[in-house]
């Protein structure tokens, strides 16, 4: 099987989704007090009435709230918002900010800024120990593609070694706090047709650079593996949407796929 090599930036996903501005309304409500923690929110007919929405959308953003842990949605009780633990990162601004992280291209560019920096400190300080985490999780990636397809944890697991082996405690700290987004955006992500096997690829290179303990390398190594994040990152988000609200979802999609032949979903 050919792989594809994304070229050109990455895609810049900044319009605001119908999602994005059901997540906003919810948002306001919380920080105006309107509805406070441990109250219900509006139910899903109220809100898709209020807003002239789908129930998709709703329901959309009521997951990507639960999975930022701001609210929980309870059977037969509905949507609760939740109490924010002292240490939660979700304070003024950035409380909407992060809420918003699984429609942008916010969180690639973090990463970049991030990831890039721990590649190049785990290339200088790297142990033999640290080696053996990324080759398994390397070997569980390549494992899950051949299962299922389903390498998201592994590529998870690849980074947290990275991080790790920088032996920088606030890079870990920081990767850690941001877990369920991160968690999020890989999920949504390994469902575009051939991202997983790029992922591997660029892995593979990362880990070399890294063994080698070349700094320059790695760095080069992460800087081209968030270049194709970014990109399969952006056909996620175009082919999470509602059919038919954006027709460049098939002309996207075909970019990532081998000449000749039509990107489909892994089975």
């Amino acid at each position: 099987m050919i792989i594809p090599n994304p070229v050109g930036p990455f895609l810049v996903i900044r319009r605001q989704t119908l999602t994005s501005q059901v997540i906003d309304h919810i948002l306001d409500l919380i920080k105006s007090g309107q509805v406070k923690p441990g109250e219900k929110l509006p139910t899903e007919k109220q809100l898709t009435e209020t807003l002239g929405v789908s129930r998709t959308c709703v329901r959309e953003a009521m997951k990507s709230l639960e999975s930022l842990r701001l609210i929980s949605v309870r059977p037969k009780i509905g949507a609760v918002v939740l109490i924010p633990a002292p240490t939660s990162l979700f304070h003024g601004q950035s409380f909407s900010t992060l809420a918003h992280l699984q429609d942008t291209d916010d969180l690639v560019e973090f990463r970049s800024i991030i990831e890039v920096g721990l590649a190049v400190l785990a290339a200088r300080k790297a142990t033999d120990n640290d080696l053996a985490a990324m080759r398994q999780a390397m070997e569980d990636h390549k494992r899950a593609l051949e299962k299922d397809g389903i390498a998201y944890r592994a590529d998870l697991a690849f980074h947290a070694a990275i991080a790790e082996a920088s032996k920088n405690p606030f890079g870990v700290a920081v990767l850690e706090m941001i877990s369920e987004p991160l968690t999020e955006q890989r999920r949504r992500t390994n469902r575009v047709p051939h991202s997983a096997e790029v992922g591997l690829r660029d892995h593979k290179r990362i880990f070399r650079a890294i063994k080698e303990h070349n700094p320059d390398k790695a760095r080069q190594a992460m800087m081209a593996h968030m270049k194709s994040v970014g990109h399969f990152w952006g056909l996620a988000v175009i082919e999470d949407r509602p059919k038919g609200q954006d027709r460049a979802a098939s002309s996207l999609s075909a970019i990532a796929a081998p000449a000749g032949k039509t990107a489909s979903r892994p089975i």
